[in-house]
């Protein structure tokens, strides 16, 4: 055992080196740009969230990810730049105006007029060259996307040497004029679950085991009376190619045990819950919702009932977010899902970063929610660790500040005494105390 003093030091340094972020956004273009405006609406909404519910996108509460936009150089260098945070994903707005700026550098020019524009000029060029060079060496760490707000700039922006095997993506990709920075938007949502999960997926356990990630998106509804909006959706995702779909006609292999891997496909997914009238009374609806809650996988509601008044439902359905469409707007699904599922794996990101910084005990069982448990998750928890008891290893279930509320933390405490009486119910604020 160390000193006091030294175990004081140890401890200050886990602070200090568990203050990095799990992700940030860095967004270039040009300031006051009429053509990039509406794009960068959408992608800060997307991530800060709004309290309005209008356009395409859904409202909902900051994600904790504030873009970052930048239309010169940032003051400091790439690499302590894109490492401040265990991931970055960099967006490049590429318009008209843009372009222009970036090709002033080649510029010979001596008047004194332009020539603090021209080396501004080349210093961002330079900077989003050493960046991309640091991205592509970062084991897909880091992200960097050009969006070429027209056909021929995208020719236009990779005539610079440095840049030619950047991937860009041009906005006529993105589908129609009114929705390209909803389309925008959801690609840097996902562009943010992908390198976020990377870090986190461990070898399958069977070849045709998915990723962990919750990077599908799976259709929960009833056949009875949720088929068409199943449909329309399913259809939706199809269409957006870096989107993946789980569903059950589709994804259920032939000879295959179909109940074994519906919960396999809950298990892995980001679940998309289409409440329809009939669906808290069908058996399977209501056990892909308490397979959700069990293996702690993000989930968002569709509320696409009619009627004027319904019963109680005995359903986990309070920690998720509701989203209604009664104007057809299936892309307020996707936006929701999506932020949801990034919410997810923001927390168990930082959680490995506990991990690999020290604060965490490198021994210790970990059981980790990104939401507030229930008691049937909570049981099913303390279920697996208990079964684990014999191991020296500590043993954490940890969930998401602030702790559960009067009552709730009490009988929460009081089932995990009961069934893993080794294990310890934690945030990250009363984890400090803990370790």
């Amino acid at each position: 055992m160390g000193s006091t003093e030294t175990a004081v030091s140890t401890s200050s340094e886990r602070k200090v080196k568990a203050a990095s972020a799990p992700l940030q956004i860095l967004l270039f273009r040009l300031a006051n740009d009429a053509d990039v405006a509406p794009l960068e609406d959408a992608i800060v909404r997307a991530f800060q969230g709004s309290k309005d519910a209008e356009g395409y996108l859904a409202n909902g509460a900051d994600l904790g990810v504030a873009p970052q936009l930048f239309d010169a150089a940032p003051p400091i260098s790439v690499k302590d730049k894109l490492d401040a945070s265990c991931h970055t994903v960099v967006l490049v707005l590429v318009s008209q105006a843009f372009q222009a700026f970036l090709e002033k550098g080649r510029s010979d020019s001596t008047d004194p007029n332009t020539k603090e524009v021209i080396e501004n000029s080349r210093r961002l060029l330079a900077w989003l060259s050493e960046c991309w060079d640091h991205v592509r060496g970062s084991k897909k760490r880091h992200q960097m996307l050009a969006i070429p707000l027209e056909e021929g700039l995208a020719r236009r922006f990779l005539a610079f040497k440095q840049l030619q095997s950047l991937q860009v993506r041009p906005i006529q990709e993105l589908g129609e004029f009114a929705l390209r920075p909803t389309m925008l938007a959801l690609l840097a949502l996902h562009e943010s679950r992908r390198v976020l999960a990377l870090p986190l997926q461990g070898e399958p356990k069977k070849p045709d085991d998915p990723p962990y990630g919750y990077l599908r998106l799976f259709i929960s509804h009833a056949k009875i009376d949720g088929l068409p909006l199943a449909h329309s959706l399913r259809y939706l995702i199809k269409s957006i190619k870096w989107l993946e779909a789980f569903y059950d006609v589709d994804d259920l292999p032939e000879g295959s045990d179909w109940a074994l891997e519906l919960e396999r496909g809950v298990a892995s997914s980001l679940i998309i819950v289409l409440r329809t009238e009939v669906y808290d009374s069908r058996y399977w609806c209501q056990q892909e919702v308490i397979w959700s809650d069990r293996y702690c996988t993000p989930a968002v509601l569709v509320d696409a009932r009619t009627a004027l008044n319904h019963e109680a439902s005995t359903l986990p359905f309070a920690r998720l977010p509701i989203a209604r469409v009664p104007d057809g707007n299936l892309m307020r699904i996707l936006s929701m899902a999506l932020r949801e599922g990034l919410r997810f794996l923001l927390f168990a990101r930082s959680v490995e970063e506990m991990k690999q910084t020290g604060m965490l005990p490198p021994s210790v069982e970990l059981r980790v929610f990104s939401y507030a448990p229930s008691m049937r998750a909570l049981l099913f928890a303390c279920r697996s660790l208990a079964a684990k008891a014999e191991q020296e290893a500590k043993q954490f279930i940890l969930y998401p500040d602030p702790p559960l509320g009067e009552g709730e933390y009490e009988a929460a405490l009081a089932l995990v005494a009961e069934h893993a009486p080794k294990a310890k119910l934690l945030t990250p604020q009363t984890l400090a105390t803990s370790v």
